[in-house]
């Protein structure tokens, strides 16, 4: 699973962690704060319950043992692995 968290969490965390740095040690921390700020965002996988190992091509999720679309999604889909 993705483990996301905000870019600003992240760095508001660094800052709280060197809060009383040595002053010698700024620059690394300032370089720090421009990598995260440039780190490019999370690509999320969608996946569809009609292309997901949990759906048994009648509608149904085998997970939560209740009726979906194909369109639908959840947070415990699997990609199928014979998918065409």
């Amino acid at each position: 699973m993705v483990d996301l968290i905000s870019r600003q969490a992240a760095i508001d965390a660094l800052d709280k962690r060197f809060d009383s740095i040595p002053m010698e040690q700024t620059t690394e921390i300032l370089q720090l704060r421009r990598d995260l700020r440039q780190l490019p965002p999370a690509q999320l996988e969608i996946i569809r319950c009609k292309d997901c190992n949990h759906w048994d091509g009648v509608d149904t999720c085998d997970v939560i043992d209740a009726p979906v679309w194909d369109n639908d999604f959840c947070s415990m889909a699997e990609r199928r692995s014979d998918e065409e």
